[in-house]
């Protein structure tokens, strides 16, 4: 049956743990994404994006909320310590039950990481927390999966093919810096492949039916283990990769929170260790890159691209090294962990005014934005979007919101064992960052692009400080953050800082 075209069809890539560098439309770099690259040539690229929190599973949460975490309750991974809440809770609010009951069909591959369908405390199954509860067809993948080739899924498709998924040629495995290694079979034995795959299957499923479709497609990688195949590594043994420019950053206060994430070797590690990570992880994004390709080769073949609205992303960034040795994600306020990759195309049919949303907008966007995004497209009014603490970027994308506040913020509450409180918040080129256990941080991107000058004690900066640290209680106010750390962050700051500003 031939679809009602007044909805489009929605793709939502999101790849998990993709810094900048690691995508060619973002400035030169060793990397190579050539199908990103040309999706972003037709596409409205965003250069200042932000996620809502630089872990797995609170941004996430703000992708199915439009919330940030303290108020949708996933505030660190599932699970761990400095998590609200383990298991993504069903209600009509969700993403996929409003586009439910705007008439889409919803479907879902790959990582999920909003729970486990496992009570943990009692050690019972619950009927909450996976896809499958809360509307999406398709893949229903429990926890973090820690690549995904170990779901029975996976398994059985190499079985199927009469692969095996193994690794040859690991470099020094290293729990700071992550696990790296080449696969010995095909491409099609990865598990990128075989998610791409999954995506293209529920395509031509959707196709048959008469409803709009939202697929929501995550990869587990760039995110360690790097597992290329030979033939992706071997486009990156021998490629030199510069120093990051902060490499060689020695911070001010050597015991802050990013301490916790600074490799303990850091001081005596030459960069050829962290050149040798890196490639392995530019290899592992171009294996992911070719998948992605796939699967708008697959939407132009299939006559489905004309309908199909296309959202690139990635949930936060990675460090590989950057500021002296930093390692994974979290524990500071840095733009290598908190920018994000947005890339939208909107198809001739679903632009207005006759502009087309293609270029770089310098319109400042958030992970938080999807959510009333999506929901625009479909067709659900903003008046019934109430809590959402996110802005639809349609305006933006149809030329009638040239201009947008240059204001960006960054939750973190902890991963792992370690819980904490910190809240990045950028004006301008102006970041502060609160850091509840330690000196505060602010940078000057303007002057400092790298962040290595903490400014926080500059007198210079007395006044722009005081109104930074303003408006940061006056964003968590407006936000309803609880209202502990509203009246912390005050005493923090002192009396010189009221709302409103």
């Amino acid at each position: 049956m031939k679809q009602d075209s007044s909805q489009p069809n929605i793709l939502l890539i999101l790849t998990d743990q993709q810094r900048l560098s690691a995508l060619g439309a973002y400035g030169e770099t060793p990397c190579k994404t050539p199908h990103l690259d040309r999706l972003a040539a037709r596409s409205a690229r965003f250069e200042t994006a932000y996620t809502t929190c630089p872990v797995c599973s609170p941004a996430r949460g703000s992708v199915m909320t439009g919330q940030y975490p303290h108020a949708h309750g996933i505030t660190s991974n599932v699970h761990d310590l400095g998590c609200t809440v383990h298991e993504l809770t069903d209600r009509p609010e969700l993403l996929s039950r409003r586009l439910l009951a705007a008439g889409y069909a919803c479907g879902y591959t790959g990582k999920w990481h909003l729970g486990c369908g496992w009570d943990t405390t009692f050690g019972a199954k619950i009927d909450t927390g996976l896809p499958h509860d809360v509307g999406f067809v398709g893949h229903n993948f429990w926890g973090h999966g820690d690549g995904g080739h170990n779901y029975p899924e996976y398994q059985e498709y190499l079985r199927d093919h009469g692969w095996k998924h193994e690794v040859v040629n690991p470099i020094a495995q290293d729990p700071w810096s992550g696990r790296s290694g080449e696969l010995t079979g095909p491409v099609e034995s990865t598990v990128p492949y075989y998610l791409a795959e999954h995506t293209i299957g529920l395509m031509d499923q959707f196709a048959r039916e008469s409803k709009p479709f939202f697929l929501w497609h995550n990869f587990w990688g760039p995110h360690e283990p790097y597992y290329p195949t030979r033939d992706y590594m071997d486009m990156y043994r021998d490629v030199s990769i510069p120093e990051w420019p902060n490499y060689r950053w020695v911070p001010s206060d050597r015991y802050g929170p990013q301490s916790i994430k600074r490799h303990p070797m850091a001081e005596q590690l030459y960069w050829a260790y962290w050149e040798n990570q890196i490639r392995h992880y530019y290899a592992f994004t171009t294996m992911i890159d070719d998948q992605i390709g796939r699967m708008l080769a697959h939407l132009d073949r299939s006559g489905l691209a004309e309908n199909t609205i296309i959202i690139f992303s990635s949930d936060h960034g990675e460090t590989l090294g950057s500021h002296g040795g930093l390692t994974d994600k979290g524990w500071h306020h840095f733009e290598e962990i908190q920018r994000i990759p947005l890339i939208v195309y909107v198809p001739e049919k679903y632009q207005k005014n006759g502009f087309n949303p293609r270029g770089v907008f310098q319109q400042w966007a958030s992970l938080a934005d999807f959510y009333p995004t999506i929901l625009d497209y479909a067709g659900v009014g903003e008046a019934s979007m109430g809590g959402v603490h996110g802005r639809s970027l349609r305006p933006v994308l149809e030329g009638t919101e040239t201009t947008r506040e240059e204001l960006a913020a960054v939750e973190f509450f902890g991963v792992n064992a370690l819980a904490t409180s910190m809240i990045t918040l950028r004006q301008g080129d102006l970041k502060y960052g609160w850091n509840c256990t330690s000196q505060d941080e602010l940078y000057d991107l303007g002057k400092d692009p790298y962040e290595m000058n903490n400014l926080i004690d500059d007198f210079e900066y007395t006044e722009k400080k005081r109104q930074l640290q303003c408006q940061m209680v006056a964003w968590a106010e407006s936000k309803k953050c609880d209202r502990r750390i509203c009246e912390y962050l005050k005493g923090s700051f002192g009396s010189s800082v009221t709302v409103p500003c």
